[in-house]
C-alpha cells in the first residue's frame, strides 16, 4: 500500500489491449485481472485468499469507531490523511498529467510514509511546474541541484532532499513523453486520457479490478501484476518504479481497489464500478 524488449512493441501490445477493451466491453486482460461489481468476484493479482470461493467478505470497517486503514496505525491520522483514503485512494484516476504526478509522489515516496508525502504535496507541486511534462523535461541538471539544495526542513512547505529521487521527476518525464510521441508518429489516434494513461491503465484492460481481500492482513506491497509493470517501465527508461512503487500506484490510482472486502470503502466502490461507463 503506501509502501530486451522494444519500446515500440511494448506500447503496442498495451494499447492494441486497451482497444480490444472498447470494441467487445471485455477483454483477455480484463477477464484475467479486472472485474465489474455485476460480475462473480475479483480474480486477485496477489494472494488467493482474496479469491476463495468459500471465503466471506470480512467487515473491518469498524475497530472502535475507526475506518479499516486507522487501524493500520498505532497514533493519531490527520483529517488530510483520512480524507485522502477516504475521497482519493482507490478512486479511478485519469489523465497523463495527474498519473505523471501520482507516478512522481510515489517514487519519493519510498522509504517513508506517505503521510510525509501527502503533507508535501502542494510543494511537489510547486517545485515541479504542476507536474507539466514538458517543463519537468527540460529540468537540467543544476535545476535538481537547486531544489535539492532548497529543500531544507522538514514541514510541508519544502520536498524531500533527496537527490536521485528530485532527479528522477525530470527523468520520468522525459520517459512519458517517449510514450506519448512513439504513439502518434505511429499515428495512433489520442486517447481519450491521453497516451501516457492509456498506456498504464492497459494493464488492467481499462477496467479497475476490485479485489476481495478478507482482511488487512491479506493486502500485499508486490504482485506479478506490479513486477510485470516495473520490468517494463524500467526497460523504457523510468527510475523509482520497483514493483512496490508500481503496486502502491495501482491501488492508490484505482486501477486496482484493495480497500478489504466488507468495508464501507469496499462496498462504496462495487456499486461505483457498477455504474455505466466508468471508463
Amino acid at each position: 500500500m503506501h509502501r530486451t524488449w522494444c519500446f515500440s512493441s511494448v506500447f503496442s501490445r498495451m494499447v492494441a489491449t486497451r482497444q480490444c477493451a472498447r470494441k467487445s466491453g471485455t477483454s483477455k486482460v480484463a477477464l484475467q485481472v479486472a472485474i465489474k461489481a455485476s460480475s462473480k468476484p475479483a480474480r486477485s493479482t496477489g494472494s488467493s485468499s482474496a479469491n476463495s470461493p468459500a471465503a466471506a467478505p470480512v467487515s473491518t470497517a469498524s475497530a472502535g469507531g475507526k475506518a479499516w486503514f486507522e487501524q493500520l496505525y498505532s497514533g493519531a491520522m490527520s483529517d488530510e490523511y483520512k480524507a485522502y483514503m477516504r475521497d482519493e485512494w482507490a478512486h479511478e484516476k485519469r489523465g497523463d498529467v495527474a498519473l505523471f504526478e501520482k507516478l512522481s509522489l510515489e517514487g519519493a515516496q519510498a522509504g517513508l510514509s506517505w503521510s510525509t508525502i501527502l503533507a508535501k504535496r502542494e510543494a511537489y507541486r510547486r517545485a515541479f511546474h504542476g507536474f507539466d511534462l514538458q517543463a519537468c523535461a527540460a529540468m537540467t541538471e543544476a535545476d535538481v541541484d537547486a531544489l535539492v539544495a532548497s529543500a531544507t526542513g522538514s514541514g510541508r512547505d519544502s520536498i524531500v532532499r533527496h537527490r536521485q529521487k528530485v532527479a528522477s521527476v525530470p527523468n520520468n518525464a522525459r520517459a512519458v513523453l517517449r510514450i506519448i510521441a512513439e504513439a502518434e508518429g505511429r499515428g495512433v489516434p489520442r486517447p481519450p486520457h491521453g497516451h501516457f494513461d492509456a498506456f498504464l491503465w492497459a494493464y488492467v484492460g481499462d477496467v479497475p479490478q476490485l479485489n476481495r481481500w478478507p482482511t488487512i492482513k491479506d493486502i500485499p506491497a508486490t504482485s506479478e501484476l506490479s513486477e510485470k509493470m516495473s520490468k517494463e517501465l524500467k526497460k523504457l527508461g523510468f527510475s523509482f518504479v520497483g514493483p512496490t512503487i508500481c503496486y502502491s500506484l495501482l491501488q492508490s490510482c484505482g486501477l486496482i481497489v484493495d480497500h478489504p472486502a466488507g468495508t464501507q470503502e469496499w462496498e462504496a466502490a462495487r456499486v461505483r464500478l457498477a455504474q455505466p461507463g466508468l471508463s
